[in-house]
């Protein structure tokens, strides 16, 4: 392997370490710090590769087409704001904040989307008898993400295992998929486009005064689902050129980032338990038999539906949600209250269930998909 090749990658990991820090330690790994460092590790970069690759000659035309984009996108999450009401930004346009998160933000999405394009336009193909490899697309496509992390996952306590698993669930889907494309058009078509858009949809909301108050989940759906549209509208648009792939290909392309983003969608709408079905892992031996500490169970939700003895059900009990099964059931005033129980509880749980309480009925158990879960809270208690 020739010294440039293993300059790129020593450079590659040295950013990904740096920003994984950065990512947990973010008390002490301040935006305006961060930007700092970029800007640095931005000029090391191009010091030591300097500028590759021709300019793309549809630029021009895709910078206006991602301003439309932009725009689109702020309107659909402006018009859900109608439904979902308003709030003021948790961060307010003032002179402290300019200086401490919004220059710097602006700092950090700029220069990596000059490191991810300095990156990618480099000769970084190992050979290995008969077989190519190019890892340094991967590392940059981690690098990238961890970058966008950083930026939006600054509400988060990583150190707190609840915001841990938000900021999973909910921002790194989206990350990822934003990232797929910004590789993709930081190779076809420059970076200036995609610096553009992101500019105005991450800045946005300290700009203007009012923001959607939205569910998370809907937020990263949306960050998630439109990158994909983006990319169909590009690649059946400007794929006419020398470096489009064959239509067989992109439609095999277009089948597995479809599947995948299906897949993606469901598990987040799961995880999210804000939709008819949700899911949820089980952290005690109270069922054991029926259901076993580290099970996912999935759930219907309750929506007054009748109940019956035996249904295994979750609600609320001591404000921790539980799982465990209609024993017996007793009206009165005309209003059923439930019984409940352990399946390997001794005796019944203390007092009874009314359906206020009453979460979701479970549908379904699969083993052993919460033992992740449990890990990483007995991680975070120590």
């Amino acid at each position: 392997m020739k010294i440039s090749k293993l300059k790129i990658y020593a450079l590659e990991l040295v950013l990904i370490a740096v920003l994984f820090f950065a990512l947990f330690a973010s008390k002490i790994v301040t935006k305006l710090f961060l930007a700092v460092f970029m800007l640095i590790f931005l000029f090391i970069v191009r010091f030591s590769f300097g500028k590759r690759g021709n300019k793309s000659i549809f630029e021009k035309p895709v910078l206006i087409l991602m301003l439309i984009f932009a725009g689109i996108y702020l309107g659909v999450f402006y018009l859900l704001g109608l439904y979902y009401g308003f709030m003021r930004p948790k961060i307010l346009f003032n002179l402290t904040n300019i200086i401490n998160i919004i220059i710097p933000i602006a700092v950090i999405i700029i220069s990596s989307e000059l490191i991810r394009k300095t990156f990618l336009s480099q000769d970084a193909i190992i050979h290995f008898k008969k077989h190519k490899f190019n890892f340094s697309i991967i590392l940059v496509y981690i690098a990238m993400t961890l970058v966008d992390l950083t930026i939006y996952t600054g509400i988060y306590d990583l150190s707190n295992l609840d915001d841990f698993l938000m900021a999973i669930g909910f921002v790194l889907f989206a990350s990822l998929s934003c990232n797929l494309l910004y590789n993709y058009m930081s190779i076809r078509f420059g970076y200036l486009p995609i610096i553009v858009f992101r500019l105005i949809t991450t800045l946005y909301m300290y700009f203007i005064p009012i923001v959607p108050d939205v569910y998370i989940f809907l937020r990263s759906f949306l960050r998630m689902l439109y990158p994909f549209v983006i990319y169909l509208v590009l690649e059946n648009t400007y794929a006419k050129s020398s470096f489009a792939t064959a239509f067989k290909d992109r439609r095999q392309n277009i089948f597995w980032t479809s599947g995948l983003l299906v897949m993606v969608t469901l598990l987040i709408m799961l995880i999210s338990c804000q939709f008819k079905y949700g899911v949820i892992v089980i952290g005690s031996y109270s069922m054991t038999g029926t259901i076993n500490k580290g099970d996912g169970v999935i759930f219907k939700r309750y929506e007054g539906e009748r109940l019956e003895k035996g249904q295994v059900i979750l609600f609320d009990y001591n404000d921790i949600k539980t799982v465990h099964r209609i024993v017996d059931i007793r009206v009165v005033n005309g209003e059923a209250r439930y019984v409940t129980q352990g399946d390997a509880n001794p005796t019944v749980d203390t007092g009874y269930r009314t359906s206020q309480d009453i979460k979701g009925m479970v549908d379904l158990r699969i083993k052993y998909i919460g033992l992740p879960t449990l890990w990483l809270r007995s991680l975070f208690k120590r």
